[in-house]
């Protein structure tokens, strides 16, 4: 199992927290490129559950460095 603990140490950029009605959320602790926004990377992230949410943070940083190596190849 997954703890919010452990999404927040493998994913420091992030501000991790569940909501009173059991949604799992993720934000970015800083802003994101306009152009980043456009290919997918988000600033505000929810899910069902905690494995979802950490699925959804691998992908993210995926996106995220994929961007910053070339902003031009992944639009």
């Amino acid at each position: 199992m997954t703890t919010l603990e452990d999404i927040a140490r493998v994913h420091a950029g992030w501000i991790i927290w569940r909501s009173d009605v059991g949604r799992w959320w993720a934000t970015r602790r800083g802003s994101v490129d306009l152009d980043a926004i456009r290919m997918g990377c988000a600033m505000t992230l929810d899910a069902d559950d905690p494995e979802a949410l950490a699925a959804a943070l691998v992908a993210q940083a995926e996106l995220t460095a994929a961007f910053a190596a070339d902003p031009a190849t992944t639009a």
